[in-house]
């Protein structure tokens, strides 16, 4: 078993090297520049997400939305459906999404008069989601190449929303009512100086449950982002408190101190601090971090290579936790081609309790997106990550996440426009384990016709079947959608069948799902959306509302 896992970093070791042989001779064609517009999540279900933008002129169906998992980006959702301010999209990732989470399309960016007349937004939150597995999937894919710009204007940004999530059913042991508050906050450049804030909170609890709330205040209140910026003009840039840092974002949020420079093609930076706490993401001096990283930014006629290394060290009590180099690599040189890759290392062990340095590959990952035209894309990824190790965290191997090899496998997707308001589209993923008897297979598919003439309705089928060894399933079903008030009012109506059977379970279950969606913006500042689905299982069901209301600043 030694020589065969020897063998196989070997292999890694060889397959890594002919990637970074290939990446760093791609300077080839062009694309267009990008940028990023940001949404929020307003309702989700088993199988689509919802998410508001202040518009989705610029977003595409078929584009890729990033979300952020722990502080780390990665790719979410494909879109599958548009309207004016809206869009639902189909999962990418077997993560749970939280209502009020936030998403990023990247879009092309235009001209000054174009530009200028979609509101995007700057600011950038986590949704609280806490899962110890590290992804990185398309970390740096709306990250903006660096560019020679005028100094940045004063600017103040933010949202307060109050979130209510209610559940209720014909047992009333299920009945529950949640609330979530959030603050969102960027000041930059503050009274025309180098001085920039930031800040992420939000805080939630459960009616007539305050007690735990007093108890374990923390798991309740949450700090996602805190932090001040001071810009040098010259490239330099510091910040002090709790700070994500986009281009070494797989090491999550840092609370401490950073420094960043940055020259026309290159850049260094370094930071020093601790981690948050890993069972209420609080402040944990013993959790110290330490690390540098530096990378270019290769500006061709027509595209960017950007490169980035990271050396880290992060310790508990004094102890050395772990001990990793990260690599990413963005392309955007080939013309209609995307391609983004990472990698990472651990260089330290434990042999017999006895520390010891090595070169261990702990993941790789890699995606393409190729636009065929504006008509046809594909997608496609291929992951082989495996979980890392703290050796202080959790003393032994077995502490790991149990499923190690659950997310190795491939995805592939494509989206074809055959008519101007028909869009066609499947994703398939298939999921190996090296410890299990099968695999996971998944397959989704839909059709999309927008504005149906004489009813402004915009309409979708889907259907996804889904196999792994110890369920098979399929869901189907259907989706209206339109503007009821143009910029206004927005509505949509969903009806899905999914039957499904366990393994180990002989009768199959079949569950009847019916959604309603309404999305009020009262005014530019002031939304309102309300959510309601209810769910019948032999006889039974069950009712969720939610209803989020959100003032921007």
């Amino acid at each position: 078993m030694a020589k065969t896992n020897e063998s196989r970093k070997k292999g890694m070791r060889y397959f890594i090297a002919l990637i970074w042989m290939m990446m760093t001779s791609f300077a080839l064609h062009a694309q267009e520049k990008t940028d990023t517009l940001g949404g929020a999540v307003t309702y989700l279900t088993s199988l689509s997400v919802y998410v508001k933008f202040p518009s989705t002129t610029s977003v595409s169906i078929g584009d890729t939305l990033f979300g952020l998992v722990d502080g780390k980006l990665q790719p979410f959702l494909t879109v599958k459906h548009l309207s004016s301010t809206s869009c639902v999209g189909t999962p990418l990732t077997t993560i749970p999404i939280q209502k009020g989470s936030r998403m990023y399309a990247r879009i092309r960016k235009e001209g000054p008069s174009k530009k200028d007349s979609i509101e995007t937004d700057s600011m950038f939150i986590i949704p609280e989601v806490v899962i110890s597995d590290i992804q990185k999937e398309d970390v740096a894919s709306i990250n903006k190449p660096v560019e020679s710009h005028p100094i940045e204007k004063s600017s103040f940004k933010g949202r307060l929303s109050a979130a209510a999530y209610i559940n209720f059913a014909d047992h009333p042991q299920s009945n529950q009512q949640r609330m979530r508050y959030v603050l969102n906050m960027n000041a930059r450049r503050i009274n025309h100086s180098g001085l920039s804030a930031e800040v992420y909170m939000s805080f939630r609890h459960t009616l007539n449950e305050w007690v735990e709330v007093q108890q374990e205040f923390l798991r309740a209140f949450k700090v996602y982002n805190l932090a001040l910026e001071y810009d040098f003009n010259h490239g330099t840039k510091i910040w002090a408190g709790r700070k994500i840092n986009f281009n070494i974002s797989n090491i999550g949020a840092i609370d401490g101190v950073q420094a960043e420079k940055k020259w026309k093609k290159f850049l260094a930076g370094a930071f020093g601090g601790s981690r948050p706490d890993h069972m209420d993401y609080g402040f944990n001096p013993n959790l110290v971090q330490y690390g540098g990283y530096f990378g270019n930014n290769i500006e061709l006629k027509n595209g960017i290579i950007q490169n980035t290394l990271a050396l880290v060290e992060q310790r508990n009590s004094g102890m050395t936790d772990r001990r990793f180099m990260y690599f990413q690599h963005i392309n955007s040189s080939i013309r209609r081609v995307y391609l983004f890759t990472s990698f990472e290392f651990d260089l330290y062990t434990l042999d017999n309790e006895k520390p010891k340095n090595t070169f261990d590959i702990t993941s790789l990952y890699i995606s393409a997106r190729y636009r065929v035209s504006d008509k046809l894309s594909f997608f496609a990824s291929f992951d082989s990550r495996n979980n890392v190790i703290y050796y202080e965290t959790y003393k032994h191997f077995i502490d790991q996440l149990l499923e190690e090899e659950t997310r190795q496998g491939f995805r592939l997707s494509f989206n074809y426009r055959p008519i101007k308001k028909m869009t066609i589209g499947a994703n398939a993923g298939y999921r190996y384990q090296q410890d299990t008897p099968g695999n996971s297979k998944n397959l989704n598919t839909y059709i999309t016709y927008s504005r149906i003439p004489g009813l402004n309705v915009s309409a979708t089928a889907n259907l996804t079947l889904i196999h792994s060894p110890y369920l098979d399933g399929i869901v189907y079903g259907v989706r209206f959608s339109r503007d009821i008030v143009e910029g206004k009012l927005f509505g949509e109506f969903q009806y899905r069948i999914a039957e499904y059977g366990y393994t180990n379970v002989e009768i199959p279950i079949q569950q009847t799902i019916m959604g309603l969606n309404l999305s009020w913006r009262i005014t530019r500042m002031l939304s309102f959306s309300a959510n309601y689905e209810t769910e019948i299982q032999h006889q039974r069901w069950n009712n969720r509302i939610y209803t989020n209301l959100i003032q921007r600043f």
